[in-house]
């Protein structure tokens, strides 16, 4: 493979017609841009100069090949140019993917007022409920609440959501309000279909475990369940941050929790590697402080 320095040399010496003054002007050994020519004339299996003991002249081939170098160069440079510019002002596309409540409460609010600043940034959104591939589903960086398990991905600590136990105020004039742990054995307790760690609601209480009813694996679609009154159901807060002040729902048992918990730390994960990093950098620093995510933001 032909190398970036090689063709440096190469117009070096076209430029300066001696090995020795293309030495001097790129701050290198005369033996070390000679072995360079070399290599060069090696990869493409050709004679680029003929060299005298007086001067160094361009074959056919050097001369048929010295536009094509030149022209490599000029786009090196011209990308070089480009990506300063771009770390300047980033740009490009972030596709970005969160569970529906944190996308639709936490970061849709935030996106206008961040293009203002990053309009060359194109923000692409997507929401899936379970934890995904990010290479497979083409994401940049995904908002996730609870404890990040794939060590290939790097995670950057945005906070804690703590849980609450809520329930609307029609269900709880019908059926009562819980006053102890133990009390929760008589209520109708929801929860999530397809991750049995969500229906984990950390009590204090560590001798009464709560049986809860698997009965949807959104918790868009929980949370609505539970303001029409079909039961209790544990939650973080900054999906029912605004239930709670509006009152159509009510927290139960506010000190039954312990905090934080696996459950509670919000991050964003993106890949170790990714070429993307100033621009993940960018959006999360702009994001991380203007999260609501508990009831001291």
């Amino acid at each position: 493979m032909i190398k970036t320095e090689d063709l440096t040399s190469f117009l070096a010496v076209v430029e300066y017609g001696s090995f020795s003054k293309a030495a001097r002007s790129e701050g290198m050994q005369i033996a070390t841009l000679s072995r360079a020519i070399s290599r060069l004339e090696a990869d493409l299996k050709t004679t680029l100069f003929n060299r005298t003991t007086r001067k160094v002249v361009l074959t056919e081939e050097g001369h048929l090949f010295k536009a094509h170098a030149q022209q490599a160069i000029h786009s090196i440079k011209l990308g070089i140019q480009e990506l300063k510019v771009n770390q300047g002002q980033p740009s490009g596309k972030l596709k970005v993917d969160a569970a529906l409540p944190f996308m639709v409460s936490q970061l849709v609010p935030l996106i206008e007022s961040f293009k203002r600043l990053y309009p060359k940034i194109i923000i692409e959104l997507s929401t899936n409920d379970s934890v995904i591939d990010l290479l497979e589903n083409k994401v940049d960086v995904a908002f996730r609440v609870g404890e990040p398990e794939n060590s290939t991905l790097r995670a950057k600590f945005l906070g804690y959501s703590p849980l609450c136990i809520v329930a609307s105020p029609t269900y709880l004039a019908e059926f009562g309000t819980p006053k102890r742990c133990t009390d929760l054995d008589h209520h109708n307790l929801l929860g999530f279909t397809n991750s049995a760690h969500l229906n984990n609601w950390y009590l204090n209480d560590k001798s009464f475990s709560p049986e809860v009813m698997p009965i949807a694996n959104s918790g868009e679609i929980l949370k609505h369940l539970c303001i029409n009154g079909v039961g209790v159901i544990a939650l973080s807060y900054y999906m029912v941050r605004e239930e709670l002040a509006k009152g159509t729902l009510v927290e139960v048992l506010p000190k039954a929790i312990e905090h934080p918990n696996r459950r509670e730390s919000v991050h964003a994960v993106y890949y170790k590697q990714s070429a993307l990093a100033s621009r993940i950098s960018i959006f999360l620093d702009y994001v991380k402080p203007r999260l609501n995510l508990s009831s001291d933001n």
